[in-house]
């Protein structure tokens, strides 16, 4: 128990004796039971009262989930399921079947294991889970394929794989980490692809980007030690300045000289992020490809339609067809614009962070052509405006990278009424005509180009 007061002791005598009578009529030790915080506590006394309570705690919540573990494990050895507390009801709860009850106690002891923080054992608890689902008997085999029932083990398995990930980075194991990530990816499109819609889908490509994007807040919520951002060194400091590392060696594990494909080493947030923009745009590639039939909404479709339909998408964790990108007029659909600018403005910011310029130019290239894409002519003046005026390109003779950007920017400056812009970049345009000539147009026969471009519907 915590009692918080308004006021200090001198301030209200009684409290004393408040304090005593509580402790008597609780029986709490005032030792290790009953705390009290005074008013006006500073923030150092605040954070050692917060830490000498949870050094209190933890052997005591230590033994309360060893004790819930061993009864987890009495019910699991068994070897029979239990009984119902309740009779299924439809929509509230359903009986599970033996592998179903195996996987519900693989991964309670794993959460139980991740509270005692011992992540190896539950590691080995989560790896016994996912070998349940996926087995030759698992859940994925033996559930009717796409039912609901199926949308709910997929989930569980994306979370038990999760966490299986998130105990390897715990113990510091970074290329293990990053192969259970591509092993679980390959496992769920093999069952995927066996089993009912294939992985030739929007839906598929949105899961892709989610999983990616899942790893990398991981990495980034992890703090591992060999990504963490070196202060930049003063020029009076007699030592070199040691770059940002990019990616993590592998474990003592693997063998010494062993050569492992770059995939496979864990590198840092804004590499994953790099990859779930990837596929946040073929998503919208393969939902631009549907065919208006299957762009229409149900009410306005018929019924035959909506069940083919139905058996040739994948719904999980996405809006159906009709909301994923609907024909014009009906609706906005949704935004995949957003989505891809969002995850690569994140990538960004990881990679400028570590130095990586040219990366860094390179994915501000694909933001401005995101937003042109949409039209979006005033947040594409700004992005191309500070790469313009920052990017290595022109110094290091990439002509063909330097003039998308300055005959971009040129007519976008026009479209913004941006005077300053439209004359430096003519200007650019004209001393540069030697380097740019095979790369450039005029500016009359660029203007009308790219024009015609924003009525297309291609990237």
């Amino acid at each position: 128990m915590v009692l918080l007061s308004d006021k200090t002791i001198i301030e209200a005598p009684d409290i004393e004796e408040r304090l005593a009578t509580i402790r008597r009529a609780t029986g709490l030790d005032p030792k290790n039971s009953l705390f009290f915080l005074p008013p006006r506590t500073s923030k150092v006394e605040l954070q050692a009262f917060v830490t000498s309570i949870l050094a209190i705690l933890q052997p005591v919540c230590v033994e309360y989930y060893r004790d819930l573990t061993k009864h987890a494990r009495r019910k699991k050895g068994r070897g029979t399921i239990p009984p119902p507390t309740a009779p299924p009801t439809r929509g509230t709860s359903q009986t599970l079947s033996y592998p179903g009850w195996g996987v519900r106690y693989d991964f309670k002891l794993g959460i139980l294991a991740e509270f005692r923080q011992e992540m190896d054992a539950a590691q080995r608890h989560y790896g016994a889970a996912l070998e349940a689902l996926f087995g030759a008997e698992g859940l994925f085999e033996t559930t009717a394929s796409w039912s609901p029932r199926w949308d709910e083990i997929r989930l569980l398995a994306d979370i038990i794989a999760l966490r299986h990930i998130r105990c390897q980075l715990w113990n510091n194991f970074p290329t293990s980490a990053v192969q259970s990530w591509l092993r679980y990816k390959w496992r769920l499109q093999d069952v995927l692809d066996r089993r009912g819609k294939g992985t030739n889908n929007y839906g598929w490509q949105a899961w892709e980007s989610t999983w990616a994007q899942v790893m990398a807040e991981t990495v980034r919520r992890t703090e591992l030690p060999v990504f963490k951002i070196r202060d930049p060194v003063p020029d009076t400091d007699p030592l070199p300045d040691i770059p940002n590392s990019l990616y993590s060696q592998p474990e003592k594990q693997f063998p010494v000289g062993e050569r492992l494909p770059p995939w496979e080493l864990l590198h840092h947030a804004g590499y994953w992020h790099k990859i779930a923009s990837d596929h946040a745009k073929r998503r919208y590639i393969l939902a631009r490809e549907m065919p208006e039939e299957d762009r229409t909404p149900p009410g306005m479709s018929p019924a035959a339609k909506v069940s083919a339909r139905n058996q040739i998408y994948d719904h999980y964790l996405v809006p159906q067809p009709h909301e994923e990108y609907p024909v014009p007029g009906i609706g906005n659909g949704f935004e995949h614009w957003k989505d891809i600018s969002s995850k690569l403005t994140a990538a960004i910011a990881e990679f400028r962070a570590r130095g990586q310029h040219r990366k860094v130019d390179q994915l501000q290239l694909e933001v401005a052509r995101t937003l042109l894409h949409v039209k979006r002519f005033d947040d594409a003046f700004k992005v191309l405006r500070s790469l313009w005026e920052t990017m290595a390109w022109r110094k290091e003779g990439w002509w063909s990278l330097a003039s998308e950007v300055v005959w971009t920017l040129h007519e976008c400056a026009l479209r913004v009424q941006s005077r300053e812009s439209y004359v430096a970049t003519e200007w650019e345009l004209y001393s540069q005509s030697q380097c740019y000539s095979s790369f450039t147009r005029s500016f009359t026969n660029g203007h009308q180009r790219f024009l015609a471009r924003q009525n297309t519907s291609t990237t």
